[in-house]
């Protein structure tokens, strides 16, 4: 069971920073969460009066994502905002390919560029940020010959490098190390993550500059069975991960200085993950403090048009409604 490192402060259950196998690549719909040959969504979102309040961590109760979205036929996003106050905010972007490469430019709602992205076979190769017509960032990414990320480069407006990373990884992506450096090669972080399938057996360990242990801990299957850290640092690289998903579920963790670790648990419809019914978060003994409960109605392919959230804490005292949500969409007819 492969073990993935994720920022807990994100406003979306369990996303992803760091993987130890090679990502499946897909599209933008279907990583949007749409199935079909879906065209456009408009989402209409009806929240509730109650106060929900949970610490920092994965949002139980999961925000809808795309709001107003299109899509070309290949799946690629070509539109995403929303209308505020009769105003539409947002991006639209430009696809161009030519041949393996794929060439990207996102414009704002006044049709300025304002980010510029070339992709390749392995993944994102090139990105440069605009403002007011002036390139203000460029960043590069390296592959080695598996297809893995081999090294990082950012550098600001001035073309000066202000953050940059080094990594290597075995042919299966079972292991990996990495070394990140910020301004004027200032340390940032090295790590080292190690996969044993056969015992699925998962390992991380991350280093201070002088070669001392920050964080390591170990997971067999979906549990915990240590987890080590050597600073009072809050929120520290290493210290929320997920498990790969297994069947109906998905779990993950938040550890703290002490070695014990919150537990989440997300329920799915069915093992194809589309849809989560339940999201759970548990304290290291195992009560439960947060909950969510999800009731949809599909359409022809699987999405819903309406989705119904209803929450639960320990303050609130019993489920309450948190939301009602519409979708309307249009499909590609082939």
């Amino acid at each position: 069971m492969k073990t993935r490192l994720i920022f807990m402060t994100l406003a979306v259950f369990l996303v992803v920073v760091s993987v130890t196998a090679t990502v499946t690549k897909t599209t933008d719909a279907r990583n949007d969460g749409f199935l079909g040959p879906i065209r456009s969504v408009s989402t209409k979102q009806e929240p509730s009066q109650i106060v929900w309040r949970q610490p920092d961590g994965p949002t139980v109760a999961l925000p809808v994502g795309c709001i107003d979205c299109e899509y070309d036929e290949e799946g690629n996003r070509i539109k995403s905002g929303e209308s505020l106050d009769g105003v539409w905010h947002g991006e639209i972007v430009q696809i161009l390919h030519n041949g393996d490469v794929t060439e990207k430019m996102a414009k704002n709602a006044n049709g300025e560029v304002y980010r510029r992205e070339i992709v390749g076979p392995d993944g994102i190769l090139e990105q440069e940020g605009y403002e007011n017509g002036k390139r203000i960032s460029q960043s590069n990414w390296f592959y080695d010959g598996n297809g893995h990320v081999s090294a990082f480069r950012g550098y600001d407006r001035d073309g000066v490098l202000i953050s940059s990373s080094t990594s290597v990884s075995d042919a299966s992506g079972n292991y990996k190390e990495e070394w990140d450096y910020g301004p004027n090669g200032s340390f940032s972080l090295h790590f080292v993550e190690t996969n044993e399938p056969k015992s699925d057996t998962y390992t991380f360990s991350s280093f201070n500059e002088n070669g001392s242990i920050k964080v390591a801990f170990t997971t067999v299957g979906t549990k915990v069975i240590s987890y080590r850290q050597e600073t009072a640092e809050e929120n520290v690289f290493g210290h929320s991960f997920s498990m790969d998903p297994s069947g109906k579920t998905q779990e993950a963790y938040k550890c703290h200085r002490d070695g014990r670790c919150d537990h989440f648990i997300s329920y799915f419809m069915d093992e194809s993950r589309h849809l989560v019914h339940r999201n759970e978060w548990h304290d290291a003994d195992g009560a439960l403090k947060y909950s969510a409960d999800f009731e949809y109605e599909l359409d022809a392919y699987g999405n819903w048009t309406k989705r119904t959230v209803w929450v639960w804490s320990e303050d609130l005292g019993e489920r309450k409604l948190y939301a009602t949500d519409y979708r309307a969409y249009s499909y590609w007819h082939k």
